[in-house]
């Protein structure tokens, strides 16, 4: 087997046998190539064997050239890609643009040490020529897209060498080649009853039902030494049917004009092959070590396999290897350019928050010291830019190009920073409010306690007697607050970021504090009396009637004024009447001048005596909150069981979120970071309040 030019690409085959062309074959033989049965013209999918596991020789950039097996079992393959139906299927394994996508995976799966898949190709009419091929029969090869992230070195007795096997991998896309490394990888079809199968390359077994497991072939006999010439004429192998032998037939005679044109469609498939060999080298060779070999091979009628094993060849005379550690380990590709940004994205949040913890395998360490042009050049490269310059300046302007990842590295570095501040960030107020998120913007009402009916007996006759539902006339709103900060050429150019980074590592706690501030100018309003409800026309907390939850004059804070304001709260009684449950824990809310009183009602005490000891320790949390003005202090139920004050987001933007978009009529990026956050009051029966002294 011939070595694939891309690290964990599958893409070089065996040279094939040398065989008879269509002269050399007996007239009964020179049938059409038969269209494999898997093919769903309708549907437009196929069903093809991926990977045998099927060993060869490969170059992994820490290893050198190796001779790679893969494991097949399902402990050793990671299918998560595979099966996610996101999975691309490629054209030979190029990663250039959107047009290398043929299609997606829509299945797969192992069995008996081999990978199946079902593969659905693209309606777009590019795509439409080699959907064609796969469909009459005359396109059959696959090879699979991987990443190694184990091999278990192992000697082979029979050769003496090392074989690296693949014992922990990661397939990620199909792609549709002329040639595979793995003979037995391709689409599955089924020879028709009673006659000879024809195929460009080795036949299939034949089969009846779809995805069984297969048998492989033996081996081709190897290729004769001479070099071949350009075909004329279309090569073919006849694989006699193994269940019974039937008269031949006389057919047809071919039409040449149809032979002519499959040669001249072999040939621009032979130099097709043979230009993707040497994309594939031109990240490893000089172009003065690449020219000589394309034009050779193109003027010598080599196939794509050829072309490549010459140019590992010339890969190999330029020096020796690093030595194969015993144990090799290998993570996630370091030439994906999502991987690349977000070690970037690591590397500049770690540098601008002291403390930071970045995340992955430390690859971020390489880009601590780059500039941001350096970043963007290699970005540039990363997504197959060929000429990058290097002038910072050139390179500030590439970076606010529609097609740039300059943005994304912006957006992805702020969210890094903005969410280590945020997240680790415990504002008070979510100890005493009641979260409930917000499906949109309208404006939401709340179900109180006691709104849901009180369960009857069921009545004699069966019959569940039915209940109202009143909703709340208390209304809670999700706005809106968002602020940016503009990332401009200058910056690029001066390689200053300094004002980005420090917006974007402050804003974190920024929000939280925001939070925080919002949800107590709400509790604050009316001296601590809180908004005025709908129901009642009062505010959440007053004397009287009304609400009946807040002491009539200010009294110190004391395990007997606690008491006062727990007998008030049990006092309360729901919509149907029945008292309200306060839950297992209570919190006493104060400010900075009563802490050392809330603490102290609230100690546990060892006492000798039952009228000495705090009966209030345990099930009573003091919550000290500095945005709590004077001594007023407040005694809340647990908010899942008698909620007062209600807060939440828009669903699924939980926290702040950051976002990057153009500046109007000037080279630069804006960084803006949007945040949804509503608070309301919706009841007052579990919660007191006293003014304090």
């Amino acid at each position: 087997m011939t070595e694939p030019i891309e690290p964990g690409v599958s893409n070089a085959a065996p040279e094939p046998a040398a065989a008879p062309t269509a002269a050399d074959v007996p007239l009964v033989a020179q049938r059409a190539i038969t269209a494999p049965a898997t093919v769903d013209r309708a549907a437009r999918t196929v069903e093809v064997v991926w990977s045998t596991g099927a060993r060869a020789r490969n170059f992994v950039p820490a290893l050198g050239l190796i001779t790679e097996e893969l494991e097949m079992s399902p402990n050793a393959v990671r299918m998560d890609a595979l099966r996610s139906g996101r999975a691309p299927v490629l054209d030979t394994h190029r990663r250039g643009g959107a047009r290398d996508v043929l299609g997606r995976v829509t299945a797969a799966r192992l069995e008996r040490g081999r990978g199946y898949a079902t593969l659905q190709f693209s309606t777009a009419a590019d795509v439409e020529p080699i959907w064609q091929r796969i469909a009459d029969g005359t396109l059959r090869a696959v090879s699979v897209g991987y990443r190694v992230h184990r091999y278990e070195p192992r000697p082979d007795a029979a050769t003496g060498e090392t074989v690296h096997r693949a014992v922990d991998w990661e397939p990620f896309e199909i792609s549709v080649v002329p040639v595979p490394v793995d003979r037995d990888a391709a689409v599955r079809g089924e020879a028709p009853q009673g006659a000879p199968a024809i195929a460009i390359e080795p036949a299939l077994p034949e089969e009846d039902t779809p995805m069984p497991e297969t048998t492989p072939e033996a081996p081709a006999a190897p290729a004769p030494s001479a070099p071949p010439t350009p075909p004329q004429e279309p090569t073919v192998t006849t694989t006699p049917e193994p269940t019974r032998a039937a008269p031949a037939q006389a057919v047809p005679a071919p039409d040449l004009d149809a032979v002519r044109a499959e040669a001249q469609h072999a040939e621009r498939e032979r130099i097709a092959g043979i230009d993707a060999a040497v994309e594939a080298a031109r990240a490893l060779l000089p172009a003065d070590r690449i020219t000589p070999v394309r034009a050779e091979a193109i003027a010598q009628g080599w196939t794509g396999d050829q072309a490549r094993r010459a140019l590992f060849d010339a890969l190999v005379a330029q020096g020796p290897r690093p030595s194969i550690p015993v144990r090799p380990e290998t993570g996630a590709s370091h030439d994906d350019p999502a991987q690349i940004l977000d070690a970037m994205a690591e590397a500049l949040a770690a540098r601008a928050m002291p403390g930071y913890q970045p995340r992955g395998s430390g690859w971020h360490a390489e880009f601590m010291g780059w500039r941001p042009s350096d970043m963007i050049g290699e970005l540039l490269r990363a997504r197959g830019e060929r000429s990058v310059p290097r002038n910072p300046a050139l390179l500030a302007e590439r970076a606010f190009h529609t097609s740039s990842d300059f943005p994304l590295l912006l957006a992805a570095a702020a969210n890094k920073m903005l969410l280590a501040a945020y997240q680790p960030a415990q504002p008070t107020y979510r100890q005493i409010f009641l979260r409930r998120d917000f499906r949109d913007f309208k404006p939401h009402r709340h179900l109180r306690i006691g709104d849901f009916p009180t369960l009857l007996p069921l009545a004699e006759n069966g019959e569940i007697q039915v209940g109202t539902m009143s909703e709340s006339q208390e209304i809670v709103l999700l706005q809106t607050f968002a602020r940016r900060i503009r990332v401009t050429r200058p910056m690029l150019v001066n390689d200053d970021l300094g004002a980005f980074t420090d917006f974007a590592a402050a804003i974190g706690r920024r929000v939280a504090e925001f939070e925080n501030a919002t949800a107590y100018n709400l509790l604050n309003s009316a001296n601590g009396d809180g908004p005025t409800l709908t129901t009642g026309t009062a505010p959440v907390f007053a004397t009287g009637a009304a609400r009946a939850n807040k002491a009539s004059t200010g009294t110190v804070l004391d395990t007997s004024t606690i008491g006062a304001g727990r007998t008030a709260i049990m006092k309360q009684r729901t919509l149907d009447g029945l008292p309200i449950s306060m839950g297992q824990t209570m919190r006493l809310l104060v400010g900075p001048n009563l802490e050392l009183a809330a603490r102290q009602a609230t100690v546990v005490v060892q006492a000798s005596e039952i009228g000495k000891a705090n009966v209030f320790a345990g099930f009573v949390q003091p919550v000290i909150e500095p945005l709590i003005q004077a001594n007023r202090w407040y005694l809340f139920s647990d908010p899942v069981a008698a909620p007062v004050y209600v807060y939440g987001y828009l669903n699924g933007a939980e926290g702040p979120q950051v976002t990057t978009g153009p500046v109007q009529g000037a080279d630069g990026v804006e960084v803006s970071v949007i945040f949804d956050f509503g608070v309301g009051a919706i009841d007052w029966r579990g919660a007191w309040f006293n003014p304090g002294t």
